[in-house]
């Protein structure tokens, strides 16, 4: 189930209850990434979608609590890219391990580069990453081949600031096993707006 998904049952509750007073149900200041309405106040943005805090939520690094490495903790959509004769699929995001590939990698050694930018919209660094992560295999900037079986999707996400002006922009990298289909990293690297 990708984030779509999530976005999805998010929708349902909000109809079912029929009301805007359920957490996460409101939409006054908040990003509306059907429409490319812009929230209040500075935010992330990419070429296709909006960062909405509220819709795009997910579980921290506890969700791999007690998960072995080997089990898939979500599987997004991905495009095919083919200049490089990558077929569209899916691409499993497991928990993984510190030291090698999947979430808890990106949680040890990424962290703090996905904080940066979380931090300028006030959101955690696991939802922003979530997001560039989805954003990137499911509308990359680019597509570039790392090693015979490893690719790059890649995404520029920009910082919007509250003139409407891109103050800051990275480039998320996500690297997708070929032979595995799954993802091994993702992470920020600071670009020129």
């Amino acid at each position: 189930m990708t984030m779509a998904g999530g976005r999805m049952r998010l929708l349902a509750a909000c109809a079912l209850a029929g009301t805007a007073l359920l957490a996460g149900c409101q939409s006054v200041g908040v990003a509306d990434p059907a429409t490319g309405t812009a929230p209040d106040g500075p935010y992330l943005q990419t070429a296709d979608a909006i960062f909405d805090p509220v819709a795009d939520d997910v579980a921290g690094t506890e969700a791999c609590d007690g998960v072995a490495g080997r089990e898939a903790l979500e599987v997004f959509d991905r495009v095919a890219w083919p200049e490089l004769d990558v077929a569209a699929g899916e691409a499993t995001l497991t928990c993984g391990n510190a030291n090698g590939a999947g979430w808890r990698h990106i949680a040890d050694g990424h962290t703090g580069d996905f904080g940066e930018l979380a931090d300028e919209v006030g959101s955690s660094w696991e939802d922003v990453a979530w997001f560039a992560i989805d954003q990137a295999l499911e509308a990359p900037t680019s597509v570039e081949e790392y090693r015979d079986d490893i690719v790059n999707y890649d995404v520029r996400v920009e910082l919007v600031g509250d003139t409407g002006d891109v103050e800051r922009a990275w480039i998320v990298t996500v690297g997708y096993g070929l032979s595995s289909s799954s993802i091994i990293t993702s992470f920020p690297d600071e670009v020129d707006p």
